[in-house]
């Protein structure tokens, strides 16, 4: 034992002596308010980016600096990089390390398993929830150590002496001694330890939903997700006249599949007269749904107004969805009007990315690009200005109607606003503009059938023959796969590819390297209980098809999950003969490391010389076929020079 931790107290003062040398942290001891600047030293001794580093970012791994990028770029002063910001109010805890550019050839990080890291104080203490979070990032510095339950209790430990009320710190003890119990027994009594904590934290207070999210959180930390469903009748049977229980009895009845019951159900909740806050706008929310698809103008009007809470985030959006939804049923177009107007006033404020709540901090927005919060409050202006001209047409405003489809235009018109566009133009025995409208849609997504039948449609209205049509289709879609190509060939990674000793074909034969050489080698890796990637496997078939006689191009479609046997894989190929891809299975755990990936599916693109060129992790829809197919093309190109 005392070996252990003297070693434990050797790296981490080792690991302080090299952050010391390449990285400069200051302040020392950060505080919240506090403007924390860090400098990378490119000439220090065991740096690993060189002086002549073109680009140097922060990447963090864990981080609640929300408001910050997850890749920071730093400035280069003098021969340093140095970024700085401010800690926020509910700052604690972040790791990180250095990358040479966006595609990070080259990664400077303490030590293989470890990051550097910033720790918020508060004086000379750290802040509440600084050793639990820090627990948290050992599973993005060292995902596959064995050491990672002990490492978490000495965290653990360390916040509840300075907070012996931190209720998660507590539960997650008793999770991490359970992951170190080598007996049954062992295990048991600290899973009854935890259980004893989470029924404590309920019984603070069983009507709170903020309380009940710690305590479903707790049964979800120590493996028991079943206990949702269980806490909520105990709250309906103790507490039924809680505003909690009305949630749930409110939520019960929203998957109720018999409509008239349902909306029976809602009304008669209405009628008590005793609903207020969350409980009335979600009723009132959901009956607005029904009577707007009805098309009783006079009730969707009156739960339209009752359905929106105080002013939040989402209020933005919401008064959208209002507009949106009447304007589809063509109902009270003027009140339709008057929601997208509120909303545009409102534009500014569009939620965008992931927007945190919690109960001390309030709602926590998170950083989003410039660029990006730019192009969305611009497309989400272009469609409220859409809506408003559809529903000027439906007053009779033909003024109005193409006034407000020209502000939509010239907003930042994305497919939603262009189609609105299109629609009003087409009202107006306009079809030139109409196509032109949906021609924009098209030039983004030549495989839109939507869009592509609008457009055969207003181009034949405006005396274009059918044939003309094809021929600019097929202009079209030849335009798009060169801008792809293009694009693509400014990704082209340049890194060596993995090491593919360990994979074998469904019969246990070994892969060799003189099976895949001088070949482009799609690698796809999947397992049979990933929904995404049953999802990619169609257009995965389509371009396995178009390459398959093809002598210089290879497909590995490789069954890498885990908790999936070779038998697992065997047992899907049975089950799915329309897809003719060769399939292999992975005996490699480090794989994914390998390769660059920790989600599936996951596609790789290896070239003739054994170069990884292009890598896409998860499943990007339809594009993949285009995608993917071009990808190859640009590697058969480039093979034949």
């Amino acid at each position: 034992m005392f070996k252990h931790a003297l070693a434990c107290c050797l790296l981490v003062l080792a690991l302080l002596q090299v952050q010391a040398q390449v990285v400069q942290i200051t302040p020392e001891k950060p505080q919240r308010g506090d403007k924390v600047t860090i400098i990378y030293h490119p000439d220090a001794p065991g740096a690993v980016i060189g002086p002549d580093a073109n680009e140097v970012i922060i990447n963090f791994t864990y981080s609640t600096f929300y408001e910050l990028p997850w890749k920071l770029p730093m400035t280069r002063q003098g021969k340093d990089w140095v970024a700085s910001f401010v800690l926020q109010r509910y700052a604690t805890f972040a790791t990180f390390y250095f990358q040479n550019g966006a595609r990070g050839e080259l990664i400077d990080k303490p030590a293989a398993d470890r990051h550097y890291s910033i720790a918020v104080y508060k004086g000379d203490k750290r802040v509440r929830d600084g050793f639990l979070h820090e627990s948290y990032s050992l599973g993005a510095q060292m995902p596959k150590s064995a050491r990672i339950p002990s490492l978490q209790l000495e965290l653990l430990k360390k916040e509840l002496a300075n907070y012996p009320d931190n209720y998660e710190a507590k539960v997650r003890e008793q999770s991490a001694l359970m992951a170190m119990a080598k007996r049954p027994a062992e295990k048991l009594k600290h899973r009854n330890e935890a259980r004893k904590i989470i029924a404590a934290q309920f019984e603070k207070n069983p009507t709170f939903g903020g309380n009940l999210n710690k305590v479903t959180m707790g049964y979800l930390i120590i493996g028991e997700n079943s206990r949702l469903d269980s806490i909520r009748k105990v709250v309906s049977t103790r507490f039924p006249e809680s505003d909690l229980a009305k949630d749930y009895l409110i939520s019960a009845i929203g998957k109720e599949r018999d409509t008239v019951k349902k909306i029976s159900q809602l009304e008669a909740l209405l009628k008590k007269g005793k609903e207020t806050g969350e409980n009335s706008t979600d009723i009132h929310r959901m009956l607005f749904e029904y009577y707007t698809a009805k098309g009783d103008a006079g009730k969707s009007v009156y739960h339209a107004r009752r359905s929106l809470g105080p002013l939040n985030p989402y209020t933005s959006q919401q008064l959208k969805v209002i507009a949106e939804e009447m304007t589809k049923a063509r109902i009270a177009p003027d009140t339709a009007i008057a929601y997208a107007e509120a909303s545009l006033k409102i534009a500014d404020q569009w939620p965008i990315g992931v927007i945190r709540y919690f109960p001390e901090y309030g709602h926590i927005l998170p950083y989003v690009a410039d660029s990006t919060r730019k192009k969305t409050v611009a497309e989400a202006r272009s469609s409220l200005y859409a809506i408003i001209a559809l529903n000027k047409l439906y007053t009779g405003s033909k003024a109005g109607a193409l006034e407000y489809a020209a502000k939509a235009a010239a907003a930042g018109a994305n497919k939603e606003s262009l189609m609105r566009i299109a629609e009003v133009y087409a009202q107006t025995a306009n079809p030139q503009k109409a196509f032109e409208a949906v021609w924009e849609v098209l030039l983004k997504d030549p495989s839109d059938n939507q869009a592509i039948s609008a457009a055969r449609k207003n181009f034949l209205a405006a005396n274009g023959t059918a044939a003309e049509f094809n021929s600019r289709l097929k202009q079209l879609e030849e335009l798009k796969l060169a801008q792809l190509k293009e694009a693509l060939k400014k990704q082209l990674m340049n890194k060596p590819g993995p090491e593919l000793a360990k994979l074998t074909d469904l019969k246990g034969k070994p892969v060799t390297p003189e099976m895949m050489k001088g070949k482009v080698l799609i690698l796809d890796f999947w397992a049979t209980w990933c929904v995404p990637c049953m999802q990619e496997m169609p257009y995965l078939q389509k371009v396995y098809d178009k390459y398959k006689h093809q002598p210089e191009v290879m497909f590995m479609v490789v069954n890498s999950g885990a908790r999936n046997t070779i038998k697992d894989a065997i047992g899907w190929e049975a089950k799915n003969p329309q897809y003719t891809f060769p399939l292999y299975f992975n005996n490699d755990p480090d794989i994914g490391e390998k390769v660059g990936f920790t989600l599936i599916p996951t596609i790789a693109v290896i070239d003739q010389q054994g170069m990884m060129q292009f890598r896409t992790i998860g499943f990007e829809g339809a594009e993949l076929e285009h995608k993917l197919a071009a990808q190859i093309d640009i590697l058969l190109q480039a093979g034949k020079k």
